[in-house]
Order: structure tokens, then sequence, then C-alpha cells
């Protein structure tokens, strides 16, 4: 039997300081499939119908709840969590779809499966997907704890589409790539079920969806492509190991990226399934837009690979540049940017590949339960660190997301019944279970577990910084005041992620961008807001104030958005150097503030530099 090095794993970390701690946080409802954040310390997950199984209790049946995480307690505190959930309804079946946080802070979900049973397998309660289009709208930040979003029905789609990828563009509109046509049977390929198109939505003049040789070519490996908007607004698409660059604006394509050295790895996508993450775009770096690879399987065994590359698209000469190789392989494999820059690695299995009925369990071995934490700033050699191990198995169909409260929160898996084969050799409860018997372990998990990184501990030890005032909203290359009530000389960075949405270890939506602080008083500091849509597409974003010690505040949630440039009188109109030394605090609050940027004059509008 193959099994983790868990054990050995936990022992060593048992002498370690500051290594991070996971809590449960209550339930989900549903397993988390399809995870995607919405405003106010909430989550909205979609399943897939219970087909041979017990209907979902939780929901009476129904594919999607909205999580209340914090359920009443305490965003700034420390204390425990209980979810509480609230079934949703949505009307066509969601499973196996592609989904982007919208412009406007909404959660655009399309695609889905055929198929629509639950456990009496006679009736098909929800309709087929795949041509589906829907939006969940959440409520607004602030909103009464009452308040639950809901979905839309929009009209379908001219094809279906299963395992697709949706993005968010710069102009506020999604791009929609691949998929097929029907769950696809690695045993008995039918190249006629592919769908090797993209469209848009809302959509664009002309004949649509439209073909794209590379998703023909990299057939079956290019489900759930990897897609990502570019600084340039263009459009990176990476399948197996090549990669177009598509441009929005003219629908033009470039392949200007090489293709992926292959060495002992298989192809990197689903069923081997890396994971592909945009690095912190930081003054120090000077916003470079770099994508890191890392997972998926070897291609000489079963084994996941450790392998990590970096690429760079639009570099005048883009190189794919291999980095240090993860402490633990691992395919199934998440990341989570966090407020400090690092990136958490969680969930996943260190052999075998994803995908099956739920209940599957011979498909992937050896749960990896250590997270393991990449800092892009260290030195070669030294860019990994590992960390507590977490108590929940993480397998096919979970995912990671980050909170406002800096915590992070790991979800899904629909292969809880691993120890039933794997460890137990429970004879009745087979690992492709198609009816559920008694004394079987449910494969569903429904456990939200909570984790807090190492500087969460510091903040509980010390304290962290507090923002009491920031903006709703604000446009690109505007300025505005962020105020404090903890001190501002002990304020080291502002930084800003945007919220995120996760399926099958596929996140388009997460970015890191550093905001400059122009200028400063004891009380309030000037910042400034990204420059370009396409590093920093527009919708909701947490903003982090983070001390010396890289202890983060409670975020704030900002919608950015296109609009009117908006600057605070007199305030510098162009970002510092990244070696300048920070600006002195000058005495008085934000109104002080203003007078004195007032005093130093009118700000121009200028174009202002990133």
């Amino acid at each position: 039997m193959k099994t983790s090095f868990l054990a050995l794993a936990a022992a060593s970390l048992a002498a370690a300081d500051d290594v991070g701690v996971w809590t449960s946080a209550g339930s989900t409802g549903v397993v988390c499939i399809h995870t995607a954040q919405l405003p106010n310390m909430r989550l909205v997950c979609t399943e897939r119908p219970h087909s041979y199984y017990p209907t979902n209790a939780n929901t009476k049946g129904e594919l999607s709840a909205e999580i209340d995480i914090l359920n009443g307690a305490d965003i700034n505190g420390f204390g425990p969590w209980t979810s509480k959930i609230t079934p949703r309804h949505v009307d066509t079946n969601p499973f196996c779809g592609g989904h982007a946080q919208m412009a406007n802070g909404a959660i655009f979900h399309i695609g889905g499966d055929p198929y629509g049973l639950l456990s009496d397998n006679t009736t098909n309660n929800y309709a087929d997907g795949r041509q589906g289009r829907r939006i969940y709208n959440p409520c607004p930040v602030g909103a009464p704890a009452s308040c639950v979003g809901s979905w839309t029905t929009l009209p379908s789609m001219t094809s279906q589409r299963w395992y697709p990828t949706v993005a968010t563009l710069g102009d506020g509109t999604n791009i929609i790539i691949g998929g097929t046509t029907i769950n696809l049977d690695m045993g008995h390929l039918n190249a006629s079920e592919n769908n090797p198109t993209y469209e848009y939505w809302p959509a664009k003049p002309g004949s649509w969806p439209r073909h794209l040789d590379i998703l023909s070519w990299a057939y079956p490996f290019m489900l759930y492509p990897m897609v990502f908007v570019l600084p340039s607004e263009k459009v990176f698409l990476f399948v197996s190991n090549k990669t177009v660059i598509i441009d929005p604006k003219t629908d033009e394509l470039s392949f200007t990226v090489p293709d992926l050295p292959v060495l002992d790895h298989a192809p990197w996508i689903y069923p081997y399934t890396p994971t592909m993450t945009v690095l912190p775009m930081t003054l120090a770096n000077d916003y470079k837009f770099t994508l890191q690879l890392c997972g998926g399987s070897k291609m000489s065994n079963s084994d996941a690979s450790p392998m990590c590359w970096q690429i760079t698209p639009e570099d005048a000469n883009p190189t794919w540049k291999r980095v240090d190789d993860m402490p633990r392989a691992r395919l199934m494999i998440d990341s989570i940017i966090l407020p400090d820059g690092k990136i958490l690695y969680v969930n996943g299995a260190s052999g075998g590949v994803a995908g099956g009925d739920a209940g599957d369990a011979n498909n992937a071995y050896g749960p990896v339960m250590i997270p393991d934490l990449f800092d892009p700033t260290a030195p070669a050699g030294k860019q990994w660190t590992s960390l507590a191990p977490a108590k929940n198995y993480r397998l096919y169909h979970s995912g990671v997301i980050l909170l406002e409260s800096g915590h992070v929160v790991t979800t899904g898996s629909e292969m809880d019944n691993y120890d039933d084969y794997w460890k137990y050799n429970k004879t009745n409860c087979k690992p492709y279970v198609k009816q559920f018997n008694a004394g079987c372990t449910s494969p569903f998990n429904t456990n939200l577990e909570r984790f807090a990184p190492p500087y969460m501990q510091r903040a509980e030890r010390n304290g962290r910084p507090v923002i009491s005032k920031a903006p709703a909203s604000t446009s690109y290359k505007s300025t505005f005041i962020v105020e404090m009530s903890t001190p501002m000389d002990k304020v080291a960075r502002v930084t800003f992620i945007r919220y995120t949405t996760t399926t099958h270890q596929t996140n388009t939506d997460q970015r890191f961008v550093e905001l400059p602080i122009l200028q400063r008083n004891d009380k309030s500091m000037v910042v400034m807001a990204p420059d370009a849509a396409g590093r920093a597409p527009p919708g909701n974003w947490m903003l982090f104030v983070l001390d010396k010690d890289g202890v983060p505040s409670v975020a704030k949630t900002v919608l950015l958005e296109h609009g009117n440039l908006t600057l605070v009188p007199g305030a510098p109109t162009a970002r510092p150097s990244p070696t300048a030394a920070p600006q002195a605090p000058s005495t008085g609050g934000a109104e002080a503030l203003a007078g004195s940027l007032l005093a130093g004059g009118v700000a121009a509008l200028l174009s202002l530099l990133l």
C-alpha cells in the first residue's frame, strides 16, 4: 500500500516555531467542487448531484449553498468559527463548469454536466448544464447578516462545454475557452467530443465560437486550460506544454512563448493536475508578471512530480526557467497567494490521477497533508518552508481560498472514503463506489478547515494593524486615503489581492499587486491603485496593510473598476522607486493630511507612471 510520510513529517515539524495552526470551521453543506469568494466572509459552492448515494440532507438535494463562514463570530478575533449554510437553487447542473469573478464582483459560471439525477436515479432534477450560463449575485459589502445572494439564469451558449475555463479580461468582459461536449472517457476517446473553441461574454459581433488549433492538437490533454490575462490585456493560454497568446481586441494569435521542456513529466494539465499561479507583482520586482507552474505527474511512473517552472510571457525573449522543486511531490495541488506575498501550496495526492465518480478512491494515492510555503523573494535552494499538517484529506474536487481575515480555508474532496480502501481494507466498501453500503464512509467532504498561517500566530501574540477606513471602490491610476487606528510608524506595506474562484486546480482570478504608499502621517496614508486592468482585472479586491513583521490587517474589500481618475489633492502622481526611502510621517489625521497635500499645490491630471 502506498502511504504519505505524514507521521514522519509531523514529528519533524513539532519542534518548529510558527508553522501555522489548523482548526475546524464548520460545514459547507455541499461539497465545494466549485468555490467562489463573496463579500462579508462568505463563499458560494456548488457540487454534483449525489447519484447512487442518499440525497444531500443539508440542502434537500439543492446543488448550491452560500456559506456564512463567521456566522456571528468576530472577524478581528482568533476564536473558533462555526459556519452557517443557506441552500441556493440553480436551474441547470453547474457541475464541471468554469467560472470567474466578474468586474462587478458577481460570479459568472458557465457549462456543466448533462446528468441531473439524484439518489433515486429515475428523475432528472436538474436540466443539462453544458450550455448553461448563470450568474451568482452576492450581497454587497456590509449587507445585513440575513442577506443571501441568488442565481440568475442567462440565455444558453451555442455549444456544450464540460471542463472549460473562464477568465475576466481587462475590459471587464469574460473569455470562455475549451472543454468537451461530454464527460471525457480516457479509455474510449472520441475527438468529435472535443470543443476546441473560444468565445466571449457578452458576445462579440461576428461568428462565434471560433476554433483554436492548440486545443485540437492537445486532445485529450486540454481540459481546464490554464488561462490568464496579461498586463498587455492579451490572454495567455497554456495546454499540455504549449502556449498561444490571444489578443481579444483583434483575435489575432501569436506563438512567442516556447514549449515547456518535457523531461520526466506527463502533460501539464488534467488529469495530472498541476497548478499555475501569477506570482506577486511588487515594487521590488518592478511589477514583473511571472507565472509559476508546479506539481502534476511524472511520465516514467504513476507518482506525482515535484517540479516547478516559471515563465514571464511578455519578456522580449520569454524562457521557461526551472526553480526549486517542491518539498513534496503532489498532483491535484492548489495554491493561494497570502497577504505577505508568499504562496501557500496545499491539498492533493502523491500519485495517481484526478477524475472519477464520487468515491473512486483508487484513482489517486498518498494524500499530502503538509502545506508548503513558497517565498518568491528567497534565494534558490531556500524558497520552500513546510508547515503544520492539515487534518482533512483534500483530494479530487478540492479547493483553497484566502479570506479577508487573513486566514485560509480548504474545501471539498469526494474521496473521503479513502481510508476504507487504502487503510482499513473494508471489502464491502469498494474504491469505485456506485452504491453506498452501510458501514462505509461517505465520500462527500463538507468539512470546512481553517488554516492560520504563521503570521496569524504572530498577530495573536503581538497584535496586528487595524484599518479604520478605506474607500469602497477605486479606479485605475487613482490615489486614495487609508486611515489607520494603529500607529502608522509600524506600517511597512499595502497589498491588494483579488477575490478568487477555484475548481479542479484552476484559479484564473487570483492576483497580488503591491500598492505604493505615496505619503503618510501618523494616522493616514495615500496609496495608489493599480495602473493597468491587464495587470489587475476589475472586481473585488482585498486591501491588506502589513506591519514590519509581515503581519497583515483584516482586509477591507475595495471594488476596482473602470471610471474617472480620482486623485488626492497634492499627492504625488507617480509611484516611488523600489529603492526609495519611506516618507517620514507628518502629524494630524486624514483631514490634516489632505490639507497639507492641498497646501503643496493642486494635483495635475497627469498620466501616472507605473
